[in-house]
């Protein structure tokens, strides 16, 4: 189906996400719409000028649209879309902080990195795991058993103003799914060992 024989709010919609998925630098696929609604606009901008720019005085016919990464567009009916509230770099940075700490040595490691640090493909590929994750509803659990000089793992991530940490270790019981632990081995692989290695 070409854009000319899309329904409008489909040509509206499919701009908006062509626009979000390159900011976020992720597939179309794994951005979640939560409201798309019909909406007439002030002017041929969409309410929206650029510094400078004209716009025709007349109602404009189209959509707000707003997507669960916090992001929130205007469109009109063609396509032409704008988005709300500028450069979305805050709402959208991730950070991530995962620390190990423990042992007869009481041994600490720790990683950091954030959107700024990371190649394209590592910040996609982040996203992708926080999200297969559903990482900011995982629980933690209060631990089960004391051990003695065990080893205990933080993994802490943002996304924008939404944080959560989840903590990991000897003596806590926690049923994670593979997706989980694939997140937690992406920041384990990049920590340094905890213990030193000796010299050979």
């Amino acid at each position: 189906m070409t854009a000319a024989s899309q329904h409008p709010v489909l040509t509206a919609l499919s701009a908006a996400l062509g626009d979000a998925s390159n900011l976020l630098r992720v597939p179309v696929e794994e951005i979640a719409v939560d409201a798309v609604e019909a909406r007439e606009w002030p002017d041929s901008c969409l309410g929206l000028p650029a510094d400078g720019e004209l716009c025709a005085d007349v109602v404009t016919p189209g959509y707000f649209i707003r997507f669960a990464d916090g992001f929130n567009y205007r469109a009109d009916q063609h396509g032409n879309v704008r988005r709300e509230g500028g450069e979305p770099t805050t709402d959208t940075e991730i950070r991530l902080r995962y620390s190990v700490l423990g042992g007869i040595g009481g041994w600490h490691s720790e990683y950091e990195t954030d959107s700024r640090q990371l190649t394209e493909s590592e910040e996609r590929e982040l996203r992708r795991l926080i999200t297969a994750a559903d990482f900011f509803n995982v629980k933690n659990f209060p631990p089960t058993s004391i051990v003695s000089d065990g080893i205990t793992s933080r993994l802490w991530i943002a996304v924008g103003r939404r944080e959560h940490e989840v903590v990991r270790g000897d003596g806590i019981k926690a049923d994670d799914t593979a997706a989980m632990l694939e997140l937690a081995a992406w920041a384990a692989d990049r920590t340094p060992p905890l213990f030193p290695r000796r010299p050979v």
